[in-house]
């Protein structure tokens, strides 16, 4: 991730050559007849598209609705126009004939050309039809649809009006009881989920309505064991016989349906394949398998244990077939992590009747895997150095499918240029513009068991994702040679689990988290003597604390129109160790230390909200809000420097630099303690408390490459006022006046799987300034941040 401001010796744009250029162009676009009609052949004139009306007596429930479904037959299509322009079309006149099926004019014609759409191409009467049928279809009945042709030169636009009748509405839907024993048992189960019916009394007559309806009673009997039932089988009588536009509706079940759809079924014998491949047949498995809990489990339990796998398994012997369980065991095997495949067979049993047998034939996937990649890292502060990342996974460690995930990652970075502060200026130290800076080296290991590990009993929850018990363990160090060398720890232990695809839960009643300074240079010592905030934040800092953390996230759903992301972090810190060293140990002086270190005692609360409202269908607006606050008590003065909130950077406030804005109106570039410090990118600008916003309106430009134009505004604060930073700390009334604003564009090469991000920002206002409006048209080049980040900023 790059992010820098652009070189103010650079040569700038000519703004009035660009804006002369982009009228000459849309000046020519009209001189060569971009309307497309200029070329068109004799007696043909050009299809502009239809507009459809409703004319009725009576109010017409959901109008917008009925004239969106009717316009929906209208074909085809005409050809793109904006403001009388159609582009695709005179790209096409342009091209002509090519002669070759490759060449530039091949080229314009097939990709951005656009084929005239002929007026005697629209079949009105058969488009009027199919209004008349939509009409139909949602119950009203005996209405007609007429159209009128609109003719302007050499273009014809269609205007269809319908005369929309009085809508039927459902009087009432009756159940039919059985007419034989064989039926009765299928009619109760129907007739059981009336309650959840889509088909009310006194709603709109709507064959769609019906549809979902066959739908959701097919559903309701797979989960009572109707394994062969199909929603086909379902026919609704419609009775019109009252003549007050009313119609009775009588549910029942087709004559010619087959006996075996109509009675519920059994789960007989269930085989589960631990090993299994397309190239296996029946002679795979000589040796019996083992029995457990009534489950036949091939081949052994030397590779998996069957007792957990068992409780992903949701389909037992004896128990009536559901679809939902069968969906729903689906789901967990695969959540393993474990499995390639997942495969559910079901045949008739031989040996019971109504009775069907499962085989479970799970493909595995690669047992352990390691990946390792190089890399070249740039950032904004002018240090650049190579990279080393490694990850080790073991998919079945203990033979329960837990996961083993080991990091490990080591960069050597120096400091190749000046930096620049937010005026320009060059504030480098000479001294330390090349040779090695820093070092760094970190592993994590992460260990997920895919069950609740807990010192009481757990019921096994009934959710299509796989409940996690989850350890970490990690160690990072850190050289900033001739400054400092620190040693930082950390563990955790918590719970992961969604009870809901929308939602999840993550629970960590432990977190442990030590950092230590283990060598401090002469130079650095002596800044950190004249300033009270940076020493607090280097101090030895030892957390010992929970966390949850929730998000209710609508994105990984089927595509929606809106989507809305929310997220809630609540860490605490200290509080039950303060009450022990106090109550038990009856330690009275601030700080208390245990095992001899001191702790920090903090509670930090973090909300974030995401909006995504789609537009059009190449256009979507991303909205998001950012709060955050934490404060220190008791053990602590100071929130621990992880902790902090900033601001900043390429997915945050992008006209900005990472952590370069705040805390309120203090800036570091102008603290004579620290501007060295912040020239060689060792002090970064935190605070207790965070605010922020984005709105970013997002739009497609060609395939694989999409636009983007943004705004961001926020800044961070103390929760204190502070000699060090002053100008830093929390006034409400003043909080509005000291944000910090930006706005800018940017391109994205969205490959899907791949995101490559360009973001170009530029301030608006800047809090520290004595006049915080900055922004000037054009921008000053060196005011310019450009951004290069993999993935979208939210």
């Amino acid at each position: 991730m790059i992010g820098s401001r652009l070189n103010p010796k650079s040569p700038r744009f000519s703004y009035p050559k660009l804006t002369l250029s982009v009228l000459s162009i849309f000046c020519l676009f009209y001189l060569s007849g971009c309307s497309g009609t200029s070329k068109l052949p004799e007696g043909k004139r050009l299809y502009t598209g239809a507009n459809v009306k409703l004319e009725s007596k009576e109010k017409i429930k959901d109008e917008s609705a009925l004239s969106t479904q009717l316009a929906a037959t209208i074909t085809p299509k005409p050809n793109t126009s904006f403001l009388g322009i159609r582009p695709g079309l005179f790209f096409y006149n342009l091209a002509g004939t090519p002669k070759k099926k490759k060449g530039l004019r091949s080229f314009i014609k097939n990709n951005l050309g656009e084929e005239p759409v002929f007026y005697d191409s629209v079949n009105n009467e058969h488009i009027a039809a199919l209004m008349v049928n939509r009409l139909n279809n949602a119950g009203y009945f005996n209405s007609t649809v007429g159209y009128k042709e609109n003719v302007k030169d050499k273009t014809v636009n269609v205007t269809y009006t319908a005369q929309v009748a009085k809508p039927y509405t459902i009087s009432s839907i009756v159940y039919p009881t059985a007419a034989s024993d064989s039926l009765d048992q299928l009619y109760r189960d129907i007739s059981a989920s009336q309650a959840a019916s889509l088909l009310k009394a006194g709603d709109n007559y709507n064959l769609a309505t019906f549809t979902a309806e066959r739908v959701r009673i097919d559903a309701e009997l797979k989960n009572k064991g109707y394994f062969y039932f199909d929603p086909d089988l379902i026919l609704f009588k419609v009775d019109t016989t009252q003549n007050n536009y009313t119609v009775n509706i009588y549910p029942t079940i087709k004559p010619e349906a087959p006996a075996k759809a109509l009675v519920p079924y059994k789960l007989g014998d269930v085989r589960i394949y631990t090993n299994y491949t397309l190239r296996m047949d029946s002679t795979a498995y000589p040796n019996p398998p083992v029995r457990v809990q009534g489950y036949h489990y091939y081949p052994d339990e030397k590779s998996l244990k069957a007792k957990h796998l068992l409780p992903s398994v949701f389909l037992e012997k004896d128990s009536l077939y559901s679809r939902r369980d069968h969906a729903l065991t689906v789901s967990r095997l695969m959540g393993l992590g474990l499995f390639r495949f997942v495969d559910l067979q079901l045949r008739d049993s031989d040996s019971l009747a109504q009775a069907l047998n499962v085989n479970i034939r799970l493909t595995p996937s690669r047992l352990q895997s390691m990946r390792a990649e190089f890399e070249m890292v740039t950032k904004t502060n002018g240090f650049a150095g190579p990279g080393f990342n490694a990850r080790y996974r073991h998919r079945n460690l203990m033979r329960g499918a837990e996961q083993l995930q080991i990091n490990f990652n080591i960069s050597q970075e120096s400091q190749v240029g000046g930096n620049k502060n937010r005026s320009g200026s060059d504030t480098g130290n000479t001294e330390t513009k090349s040779g090695i800076n820093s070092f760094m080296f970190g592993t994590q290991a992460q260990l997920d068991m895919p069950r609740f590990m807990t010192p009481f009993k757990t019921n096994n929850l009934r959710s299509e994702f796989v409940p996690k018990t989850r350890f970490t363990l990690g160690y990072s160090y850190v050289n900033r040679v001739t400054f400092y060398q620190m040693n930082a720890y950390n563990a955790t232990y918590g719970y992961v689990w969604r009870p809901k695809s929308r939602i999840t839960h993550e629970i960590t009643p432990v977190n442990l988290q030590f950092a230590r300074l283990s060598k401090v240079g002469p130079e650095f010592q002596e800044r950190l003597n004249q300033n009270l905030f940076l020493r607090r934040s280097f101090e030895e800092q030892f957390i010992v604390g929970s966390m949850y953390n929730f998000t209710y996230n609508t994105q990984n759903q089927q595509q929606h129109r809106n989507d809305f992301f929310f997220n809630a972090n609540i860490d605490l810190s200290g509080n039950l160790l303060s009450l022990f060293t106090s109550k038990v140990q009856g330690q009275t002086e601030i700080p208390n230390t245990f095992v001899k270190q001191p702790f920090s005692q903090y509670s930090r609360v973090a909300l974030e909200g995401r909006y995504y409202q789609q537009l059009t269908r190449g256009s979507r607006l991303a909205s998001r809000i950012i709060i955050g606050a934490g404060i220190p008590y008791k053990n602590s003065e100071t929130l621990p420097y992880i902790k902090q909130f900033f601001i900043g950077g390429s997915n945050s406030i992008r006209a900005f630099r990472p952590r370069e804005v705040g805390p309120g109106t203090y800036s570091v570039t102008t603290d004579p303690n620290l501007q060295d410090n912040a020239s060689n990118g060792f002090f970064d600008q935190t605070g207790d408390i965070k605010f922020e916003a984005n709105a970013e309106y997002r739009f497609d430009i060609i395939p694989y490459l999409k636009g983007a134009v943004f705004v961001d505004a926020g800044n961070i604060w103390l929760a204190r006022a502070s000699a060090d930073r002053p100008g830093g700390e929390f006034i409400f009334s003043k909080a509005l006046s000291q944000l910090a604003v930006g706005t800018g564009a940017g391109l994205r090469i969205d490959a899907e799987f791949f995101v490559l991000r360009f973001d170009l920002g530029v301030p608006v206002r800047d809090p520290i300034q004595a006049s915080p409006y900055v922004f000037t048209f054009p921008p000053e080049r060196k005011s310019m941040v450009l951004h290069i980040a993999v993935g979208y900023p939210f």
